[in-house]
Formats: structure tokens, C-alpha cells, sequence
């Protein structure tokens, strides 16, 4: 009888003991498909609980799911936060910053560089005509609509969520710009198309109203809108940008080629800042028509194709 109760105060105190704290700086990865048990044993071996078998005890009373995922401990941590943390699934969150004017290319490469979710993956649902229809967005694409900004994923982000987050991110940094389309006589996807290409004709924020009055001229009097970023963006599409535009590059056809095709492409061409976007609202009041990169990041324009080729003559040479 001695016995008996020596050996269940010692299995008392070793239930009692695995539920003790651990003290630890630790990131686990716990494998899609693993079985309770399974993490349980992957978590012990980690140094992130006493025991399997608290981990255990805990997951009978609660039932709970588990979710696969990247998890971090740090400091004192008990059984039962850290089952609630997977339970939960509070994996480790990734700070990426999208910066303006990136399309869906370079958002892509950035995701799959962190781990976020695979490029071709993301590329597939971000391009997809039914990823648009799900948005009620008139673009067979998501480009454009995905904000540049500072986001937080974990490893292995499903692509559909990364969308769905930058979306609505898009949708409430614009909500005081939009009730001005009607105004403009623009769509929401005019709106964005537009300053797709003013994002990617200048960097300083001064000319991008300016960039904006030359493209909405050229509209209004049916001129074709020869912006060369959106070559760039066809080739880009292709697979086939390799970092110089030629004059070759300029009789391609294809929608995007705006050299080619007269009005807007079929869809943005990158994710333009908020500033494009206020810009295409608020153009400059000008009657330009032509401008011409002047070599230092800034452009010269012109309202006559006379006075554009003798800025071409003095910042071409």
C-alpha cells in the first residue's frame, strides 16, 4: 500500500511538474498534418513544454483544432499558452513593406523572399479574372488595387488572404478620394489605371499633377497616350523585360502598348501611392500634351509637338 502511494505522489508531482512554466526563446514550426500527439512531441523536443503529456492532458479538455504554422516563444511560458497560442492560430508574424509603384511582379518576388507564400501562387490569384469578379472590380486583375503600405503575414499566408488584406487596405486609405469620380467622370478603375502610369512616369511628387493634366489632355483629344512604362509592363507580363526599352519595344502588339493602342491599357500597371491617386483627381490646369525626362528624374513639357522635339533635341543629347 506504501508503495502504491509512493508511486502515485510520484506521478502526481510529475503531472504537477509538467505543468510548470519554461523559460525560452524559441520558434517552432509545426508541419501541416501532424497529429496532436505529433506536436505535442515536437514541442517537448523544442524545449517549449516540460512534458507531452500537459500538452495532452490540455488537448482533451479543449478539443480545439490546431493549426499548422510558425510559432514564437519567448520568456516564461505555461502548457496552456502555448496550446491556446496554436489553438489560436497566433503563428509568427513577418513585417514587409510594399513600396509604391510596385506591381504584381515585384510584390510577388517580395512574398515568396519572406516566405509569405509562393510567387507563382500569389501571381495565379492575384491575375485571376475571378479574384477581380470576387472584389466586384471591372479588371480581369488585381494590379493596382493592392496598396502599397507596411503589412504583417505569417509564413505560408494563403494568397487569397494577402489579396483580401491589401484590398481592403486599398479601399480605406481611398475612401475619401473616391466620392470624387463621379465628379471626374471617371471609374474606379479609370481612377487607378491612370495613376498607375503617373506613379511610373515621376518620382517627384510636385510633377505628378502635372504628369496627370498630360495624360487626361491626351484623352479628351483621342491622342494616343505613348507612355512608355506601360511597354515596359506588356514585356513584363511576357517575360520578356530585360531592363532596356528599344524603339523595337514600341511597335509591339500588345493591349498594354500604348504606343500601339490608343486609350488605357486594359488594366493599372502597378500599385500607385496615394499622391498619384489624389493627383489624377486634382490635375494641374495646363494644356500640355508632351514631356520629355530632362536626365535628372525631373521632365520637360510642351503643349506642340514643335517645342517637345526641341526639348528632345536639348535633353537627348
Amino acid at each position: 500500500m506504501i508503495k502504491l502511494l509512493a508511486v502515485l505522489g510520484l506521478i502526481f508531482v510529475f503531472l504537477v511538474y509538467s505543468f510548470f512554466p519554461v523559460k525560452t526563446e524559441r520558434t517552432v514550426e509545426i508541419p501541416y498534418g501532424k497529429t496532436s500527439l505529433d506536436i505535442a512531441l515536437l514541442l517537448y523536443r523544442e524545449g517549449v513544454i516540460r512534458s507531452p503529456i500537459s500538452f495532452m492532458v490540455i488537448h482533451s479538455l479543449i478539443r480545439g483544432k490546431l493549426e499548422a504554422g510558425e510559432y514564437e516563444f519567448n520568456g516564461w511560458v505555461f502548457p496552456w499558452d502555448v496550446y491556446l497560442k496554436i489553438h489560436r492560430g497566433q503563428r509568427k508574424l513577418y513585417k514587409i513593406t510594399v513600396p509604391e509603384g510596385f506591381d504584381l511582379y515585384d510584390i510577388a518576388k517580395l512574398l515568396e523572399e519572406y516566405s509569405i507564400c509562393k510567387r507563382e501562387d500569389f501571381l495565379r490569384v492575384a491575375n485571376s479574372p475571378e479574384t477581380a469578379k470576387r472584389y466586384g472590380l471591372k479588371t480581369y486583375t488585381m494590379e493596382g488595387f493592392l496598396f502599397p503600405d507596411t503589412y504583417y503575414f505569417s509564413k505560408n499566408t494563403h494568397p487569397l488572404q494577402v489579396v483580401d488584406v491589401m484590398f481592403k487596405n486599398f479601399l480605406r486609405r481611398t475612401e475619401h478620394l473616391r466620392p470624387k469620380l463621379e465628379e471626374r467622370g471617371l471609374s474606379l478603375e479609370e481612377w487607378v489605371i491612370i495613376a498607375s502610369m503617373v506613379e511610373k512616369e515621376t518620382a517627384v511628387p510636385e510633377e505628378r499633377p502635372i504628369i496627370a493634366s498630360v495624360i487626361l489632355n491626351r484623352i479628351k483629344l483621342g491622342m494616343p497616350l505613348q507612355i512608355d512604362p506601360t511597354v515596359i509592363y506588356a514585356l513584363k507580363r511576357r517575360g520578356e523585360w530585360k531592363g532596356v526599352l528599344t524603339k523595337k519595344h514600341l511597335q509591339l502588339d500588345d493591349p498594354y502598348n500604348t504606343y500601339y493602342h490608343k486609350g488605357l491599357p486594359p488594366s493599372p500597371i502597378c500599385n500607385p501611392s496615394l499622391q498619384s491617386l489624389e493627383a489624377v483627381l486634382n490635375p494641374a490646369e495646363t494644356n500640355y500634351l508632351y514631356f520629355v525626362s530632362m536626365g535628372n528624374g525631373r521632365h520637360a513639357f510642351s503643349s506642340n509637338y514643335k517645342d517637345h522635339l526641341k526639348n528632345i533635341a536639348t535633353y537627348r543629347r
